[in-house]
């Protein structure tokens, strides 16, 4: 790996996590809507709506906010939602998916960013998210940090799609090989990285310690480990 110039990270599990579950969101929305079920079960809707649900609606991809729109009005009819309440119901859904306050920053998060800034190393978010990323990024206190964000629903393909990722070398103006791409899931952030002959790094908060490799590509349990993989590879590229 050569010295980084450019550092991309996803978003949601990387970043920052909702503080509570998806389905036990969507599970209270639809109750407040006349709607019934649990969470289990808003969680089996939800995974049925996504498999069964095109990757693009009327034009609309994949977690943009018209698509979502789409999704909404599955998972909440099943969920027993009358048609007449399904709008107010959709439009709660997604202020509470934009408010800043249903997440929850992983604590290490800004002060690696601020360090990454005085270093000089560009930072850019690639996630599979809706269009409204950068203002969810600013509510949390962090978009000052970043450079730019490239989400799916702008770009209208997915990671671990290539595309996604060609996108944000071009936006930080460096080759693959000088930017590191961060992320904890291993097929959509790992390997997509590599196919675009990017360096990975596989962020798993579970793992028991960093020592391990998964995919040839390091293992951090917190993105603090960022900051010593960039000095580590700035002094190599000064020696």
């Amino acid at each position: 790996m050569t010295s980084p110039r450019a550092l991309f990270l996803d978003a949601g599990g990387t970043l920052f996590i909702e503080r509570r579950p998806r389905p036990a969101i969507y599970a209270t929305v639809a109750r407040a809507h006349g709607g019934h079920g649990s969470e289990a079960d808003a969680a089996d809707l939800m995974s049925r709506a996504y498999e069964n649900l095109p990757q693009s609606i009327e034009g609309h991809f994949r977690f943009s906010l018209d698509w979502f729109r789409h999704f909404h009005e599955t998972v909440l009819g099943d969920m027993g939602v009358s048609a007449a309440r399904r709008d107010s119901a959709h439009e709660e859904l997604v202020q509470r998916f934009e408010n800043p306050k249903s997440y929850r920053l992983f604590k290490e998060v800004p002060s690696v960013l601020e360090s990454l800034a005085e270093a000089g190393v560009s930072v850019g978010i690639i996630s599979n998210w809706s269009e409204r990323l950068p203002v969810l990024l600013g509510g949390l206190g962090i978009g000052d940090f970043i450079s730019f964000v490239v989400t799916s629903a702008e770009m209208k393909v997915e990671k671990p799609e290539r595309a996604m990722f060609e996108r944000a070398l071009f936006r930080a103006g460096v080759p693959a090989g000088e930017a590191i791409h961060a992320g904890d899931h291993l097929e959509r952030d790992v390997a997509g990285a590599l196919g675009a002959g990017l360096n990975a790094v596989h962020v798993n908060r579970f793992a028991e310690s960093e020592s391990s490799t998964e995919e040839g590509v390091p293992v951090l349990t917190d993105l603090r480990g960022i900051l010593a993989l960039v000095d580590q590879h700035c002094h190599a590229s000064r020696s």
